[in-house]
């Protein structure tokens, strides 16, 4: 390696020049702390606003699934109102003595007097039964 060449500045020994040093180096330390503190203090901070900043975010990951759960229940809830307004129907329709008439007279064959019924082999259930019996139109 080669030697690097020491300047050839001879240094003067007086006060001046002692204070000036001393100032220098005062400054040094000074900056140096100065540049620590800051960051500790900016270290501080992020940790802070990091202790402020996760319960939000956890907040609003709380609040988007409530979102969908919500959102979930007000579908579940429209389909059971539907099926509610469905049996509502048929109760409406089973106080009916007419319906109840006829009901009785299609799927228990029962009679007036005088009255003779034929059953055939490919006479259709009515809506009812296939509703009880867990069929449908679809699946004949």
């Amino acid at each position: 390696m080669e030697n690097k060449k020491q300047p050839v500045i001879t240094k003067l020994n007086n006060q001046y020049i002692e204070e000036k040093t001393l100032e220098s180096i005062r400054n040094r330390k000074r900056i140096k702390f100065i540049k620590r503190r800051t960051t500790l203090i900016t270290i501080c901070g992020l940790f802070f606003v990091s202790l402020l900043v996760t319960p939000l975010f956890n907040n609003y990951q709380q609040l988007q699934e409530s979102t969908i759960e919500k959102a979930e229940a007000k579908e579940q809830l429209e389909a059971l109102e539907l099926h509610q307004e469905e049996l509502d129907y048929y109760v409406g329709l089973l106080e009916n003595e007419d319906y109840v008439l006829k009901l009785a007279r299609s799927e228990y064959y029962l009679t007036k007097d005088d009255e003779i019924v034929f059953s055939f082999p490919e006479d259709k259930n009515p809506d009812f039964a296939e509703a009880a019996n867990g069929q449908s139109e679809i699946d004949k």
